[in-house]
């Protein structure tokens, strides 16, 4: 993947054309020790007080590229370009974008004359040359001024890699005759490459601050849930549905969504799930919206039971010691509501369920099968779960187990989301990395973002050091505090954040704070924020957890692991390697 400079498209960017173009060099394979700035403005345009080149490639060993881009229809008659958008808005112009490229890299040049060091010189002779991208339309016209070679059309696919070798072997013959042979003194090398960037861009991209970069890659990942809404019109004429997905594929906005639906046609629904923090997250939602799109219930499947439990018996509570909660909540309240629910008879015509992983237990399922119209065999439910990677809660059990349930009770239909709308690329890697979970989602489309880090500690005051710099730093970038996120396999009591002074740091709770904000990685399950700081990581050997851990994080993501727990991670990345 090229180096990409600034990192992240702006917003304000409205060719999808550009957009497109900057993704594929964003992804295109070998390109990693080449630089491309977008955008490039030149302040000493050598005809006018201000220009700009769409795209300027720089490429060790090859030289440097000035790309114009031209999105729509594109004609020329008599001489004058004329660019039609998707909307059919035109704009005529006598100057073409094969002119503005070569105005573009003399312009280039010239500045970079004025602006090399001694040791830099020989760069006024480096080798260059320029072209012009139609990414919409298959482009034959072929002028004097231009030639086919310098030409990327729709016919060149995404392979924007080729497109430039291709400038790169054409613009030989003319530099030979206008300067001489090329010869590799006149080709950039990788310092060369480097060097240039830093005085075209400077620290621009550096000036692009982790909160607004942090803003362009959410707005980017925003955009990819839209391919998720497909699954809810496949689920149209099918009474019973188990939607499979990992972390960050959209399984709870499409369940809100398949709430919405089926409540706005007047069916009695409910949304159950597992987690106290995403049940309030999910009854703040519904709050907000027309009564006709609200289900009857939201929120946790035990806090319904409870509510059953003590509209018969007001003094049922729930147990004290973590034991007898446990034993409570899995057999003697699910079978202290069976009968009772069996009584009431099919209060629910639908039921959805998020983290369906955590609530398909035999208990569970005869209570489920009370509560809903035609119970399990005959009514209607969609269950949506990650089945093998986020079962933190199972009792060794695989996804197998879990299907053979459901196969035992009724026939339905089975759909994978296989997309990851949430977390960027770096951070889908490293999920790969350290999980080895990397078969069911793809991770081609997503938004590359900014770098995961790791950082090492040796003693609880070495960690908390670390941590107090990582906060230093993402004030200095001014990330809202509430965009913030610390999360850590213990309680509070027991975490390095429990050590913090000087610093606001709230739990985490519904309604959000606007502060920071802690909580354990497995009460933030089902939950994600833009920056999260993991915590006291001492050892990435519960696989599960750890996939919990880092798939919160929709932009940015800290690690604070100790010396074991390092070594532990370069070991996992040498065994990764070894197995391809």
């Amino acid at each position: 993947m090229a180096i990409m400079i600034p990192s992240a498209i702006s917003p304000d960017v409205k060719s999808n054309a550009e957009r497109h173009i900057f993704e594929w060099f964003e992804n295109a394979k070998g390109t990693e020790d080449w630089i491309v700035l977008h955008s490039l403005g030149i302040v000493n345009h050598n005809k006018y007080i201000h220009g700009e080149v769409d795209f300027f490639v720089m490429v060790p060993m090859l030289g440097l590229f000035a790309l114009e881009v031209k999105g729509g229809r594109v004609k020329r008659t008599n001489g004058i370009w004329a660019f039609t958008d998707k909307y059919g808005h035109s704009d005529m112009r006598v100057k073409g974008p094969f002119d503005q490229a070569w105005d573009g890299i003399y312009s280039i040049r010239q500045s970079l004359s004025n602006k090399l060091d001694t040791a830099h010189k020989h760069l006024e002779k480096i080798f260059f040359g320029i072209g012009v991208m139609f990414p919409d339309v298959a482009y034959a016209s072929v002028g004097i001024d231009e030639e086919q070679w310098q030409v990327f059309d729709c016919n060149d696919g995404r392979n924007v890699r080729a497109f430039v070798e291709r400038i790169a072997e054409g613009s030989i013959k003319g530099w030979n005759v206008q300067y001489g042979d090329v010869t590799l003194k006149n080709r950039p090398t990788v310092e060369d490459v480097r060097y240039l960037a830093s005085i075209l861009r400077g620290d621009f991209d550096m000036a692009l601050s982790l909160r607004v970069q942090y803003n362009y890659i959410e707005d980017k990942i925003i955009s990819f849930t839209a391919n998720q809404y497909k699954c809810i019109d496949q689920l149209e004429d099918n009474p019973r549905c188990l939607i499979k997905g990992s972390a960050g594929t959209g399984k709870t906005l499409l369940a809100i969504e398949t709430v919405k639906k089926y409540a706005s046609r007047g069916e009695k629904v409910a949304l159950f799930c597992y987690n106290n923090l995403l049940a309030r997250w999910l009854q703040q939602y519904f709050e907000k919206q027309v009564e006709d799109l609200r289900p009857i219930y939201v929120g946790t499947f035990h806090g319904y039971l409870m509510k059953v439990a003590q509209q018969k018996n007001t003094m049922v509570k729930s147990p004290d010691s973590a034991e007898q909660i446990k034993l409570f909540f899995e057999y003697e309240l699910p079978a202290m509501v069976s009968d009772t629910l069996k009584l009431q008879g099919g209060i629910f015509d639908r039921i959805v369920i998020d983290e369906a992983q955590d609530l398909m237990t035999e208990e569970y399922l005869k209570c489920i099968d009370s509560m809903l119209r035609k119970g399990i065999s005959r009514g209607k439910w969609i269950f949506f779960g990650d089945f093998n990677k986020q079962a933190i809660y199972a009792h060794d059990m695989i996804e197998t187990n879990y299907i053979d349930m459901l196969d035992k009770r009724t026939s339905y239909i089975r759909y994978k989301l296989t997309t990851n709308c949430r977390n960027t690329q770096y951070i889908c890697d490293q999920i790969k990395v350290v999980t080895g979970f990397d078969k069911d989602v793809q991770y081609e489309s997503m938004v590359q973002g900014t770098p995961v880090e790791y950082r090492i500690y040796k003693s609880k005051d070495d960690e908390l050091k670390e941590l107090l710099t990582i906060l230093k730093e993402l004030s200095h970038n001014k990330v809202e505090s509430g965009r913030i996120t610390i999360l850590s396999p213990y309680k509070r009591e027991k975490s390095v954040v429990s050590m913090l002074s000087g610093v606001k740091v709230e739990n985490y709770t519904i309604p959000a704070p606007e502060e920071i904000t802690f909580n354990t990685i497995q009460g933030f399950k089902g939950l994600e924020n833009t920056v999260i700081i993991l915590t006291d990581i001492e050892s990435y050997e519960d696989i599960k957890l750890a996939y919990v851990a880092f798939s919160r994080a929709r932009s940015g993501l800290y690690v604070l692991h100790s010396k074991v727990a390092h070594d532990e991670y370069n070991q996992i990345c040498i065994r990764r390697f070894l197995n391809g």
